[in-house]
């Protein structure tokens, strides 16, 4: 099948075919719940006018959070890991990977923020590196973790 989609999904038949059904999920649970919104707020609450702006802009967060964490938690991403020494490696490989984004991360937020003068400015340029750094590696940890448990599992059979 010829779509623009191709190009952005996976050469992995499996991984391919998951993340479709994750996406046409968040498109599902998208929809209803718009309707229940839409509903809610035209029959009994009067929120007012809503900015088109910022809906628009969460509903694209919602489609990419929801298929980031499915993706992370179906345990789908590491289909190389099968032993202990190959989980190690892998968890010290995405512990480097982790930090030398969390730099880039640090060095593209000093350069837009300019050289800090005070504390604070110095708090907004580490803050949310140190946090990148810290989600990113919680987020790989638990897909590796998952993706381990089931390869172990696929090999046992």
């Amino acid at each position: 099948m010829r779509s623009f989609l191709n190009y952005l999904l996976p050469d992995d038949e499996y991984k391919r075919t998951r993340i479709l059904y994750f996406l046409a999920e968040s498109a599902v649970i998208l929809a209803v719940g718009l309707l229940i919104f839409t509903g809610l707020n035209s029959y009994w609450f009067e929120i007012g006018e809503l900015n088109l702006t910022f809906t628009l802009f969460l509903i694209y967060i919602f489609i990419i959070f929801y298929v980031y964490l499915r993706y992370i938690f179906s345990g789908i991403e590491f289909t190389s890991v099968y032993n202990k020494k190959q989980y190690k490696r892998e968890r010290q490989l995405r512990v480097k990977t982790a930090f030398a984004s969390g730099v880039v991360f640090f060095l593209v937020n000093f350069f837009l923020k300019g050289i800090p003068t005070n504390l604070e400015e110095w708090l907004d340029i580490v803050g949310p590196s140190v946090l990148f750094i810290v989600f990113f590696i919680l987020f790989d940890f638990i897909s590796l973790k998952r993706s381990f448990k089931k390869n172990k599992e696929l090999t046992d059979d």
